[in-house]
């Protein structure tokens, strides 16, 4: 399993993977289907030999990707972002174009996010994308967020160091948070979430 991104949580860390032998996006969860602490190792670019499993508690659609990693995982090596690009390209076929090429073409706008809505869901919760303009950086409210196209507001949830400009064409890891409304009266929706980028 590739390690393809490292993002931040309220409680701990989520690290995804990419199966190496079938493509398979994997979010990866300790063996007692918990999220993982933020101790646990798994970095962008390692390549580790994983037992894993559909995760016990794995949410509903479209967070379909929670997998329980069995405890005797080993580190094989680790990869240059050519060679994880690469093996990406090998295994995914990645979407290029607009904001409109991913997620099924579900997602929704508002002012200050990027959302899906639970009248409309996509069958799966993480991918990769090559958009066809740039992102570009802005604080809100002491968060990170990228804008695309002017228009669609991003929550960048990364541990990369966030840089100003990411150009048109690289490779992006993108996510959608779990369900979440910020009150009673608003419907609970995913958002989306950059998780991190892949520039040679």
């Amino acid at each position: 399993m590739l390690i393809v991104s490292r993002t931040r949580m309220k409680n701990g860390v989520c690290c995804g993977g990419l199966d190496l032998q079938n493509g398979e996006f994997i979010r990866l969860h300790d063996h007692w289907g918990k999220n993982l602490l933020e101790s646990a190792p798994f970095q962008i670019g390692e390549v580790y030999n994983i037992d894993y499993r559909t995760a016990a508690n794995c949410r509903p659609v479209p967070h379909i990707e929670d997998k329980e990693i069995l405890p005797n995982y080993e580190k094989l090596r680790q990869l240059t972002n050519t060679e994880i690009i690469t093996e990406i390209d090998r295994l995914v076929d990645v979407p290029c174009g607009g904001i409109e090429t991913i997620f099924e073409g579900k997602l929704r706008r508002s002012t200050f996010a990027t959302y899906i809505s639970p009248e409309d869901i996509p069958q799966f919760s993480v991918c990769f994308w090559r958009p066809n303009a740039p992102l570009v950086k802005s604080g809100f409210l002491g968060k990170t967020k990228y804008w695309f196209g002017g228009s669609h507001a991003i929550n960048y949830v990364g541990f990369q160091e966030p840089i100003e400009i990411i150009p048109a064409g690289t490779l992006l890891r993108m996510s959608l948070a779990n369900w979440w409304s910020p009150d009673a009266i608003t419907e609970k929706r995913c958002y989306l979430q950059l998780s991190g980028w892949f520039i040679e």
